[in-house]
């Protein structure tokens, strides 16, 4: 009798103890576990300093996802080197209106032919930290890394990205050839003559 006392107070325990994982996981992970996921990925140009995993993935000021990892790819053939972005994007932050989406890439490529681009912006002045900002801009050219060879895993899917401001300018800057002109115009050269040593 007591040998069945003790596999009925295991069961209970067992069970009790199923029940509270489950609630932990409601109640802390914010229903997190139950939402339909899809995984994206972005390669941004330059530096992603500030970017961290967590960082959050917004559309036009609507919170829809989060970075999820951040690698480095080094590439042998010229010695460059890729920083692929992954990301995830709650699919119930959107509520379709028309017909359900059965070919999701599809849909994808037309929204990319739309403008559909990502781009790193500043989500704190004060820390420095970014957030991966998604829009539509259609001026902008189209770009992906995936065409260029590159395998991507079957569950992860491209988006392009643009530059941000800074990052434009800077690369006006570089392309400026300042030495060229200072040595083709004589004025420049009296308005700022060499500084010497002694």
């Amino acid at each position: 009798m007591s040998t069945q006392a003790n596999k009925k107070a295991i069961g209970l325990f067992v069970i009790a103890a199923l029940a509270l994982v489950v609630g932990i996981i409601v109640i802390f992970g914010s229903g997190k576990f139950f939402k339909a996921r899809n995984k994206f990925v972005a390669y941004f140009e330059g530096s992603v300093k500030g970017l961290r995993v967590g960082a959050p993935v917004v559309f036009r000021g609507v919170e829809i996802g989060e970075v999820t990892r951040i690698n480095i790819y080094v590439i042998h053939e010229d010695q460059s080197f890729l920083i692929p972005v992954i990301f995830e994007i709650n699919s119930d932050r959107f509520h379709a209106i028309g017909p359900d989406i059965k070919h999701r890439e599809k849909y994808l490529a037309n929204l990319i032919e739309k403008g559909l681009r990502a781009q790193l912006q500043m989500q704190s002045l004060v820390t420095g930290q970014l957030m991966i900002n998604i829009d539509f801009y259609p001026d902008k050219p189209l770009s992906l890394v995936g065409d260029k060879g590159l395998t991507l895993p079957e569950d992860v899917m491209e988006i392009p990205t643009i530059q941000t401001p800074l990052q434009r300018i800077g690369k006006t800057l570089e392309e400026i050839p300042l030495s060229e002109i200072l040595r083709r115009d004589p004025d420049l050269q009296r308005t700022h003559p060499k500084p010497r040593l002694f």
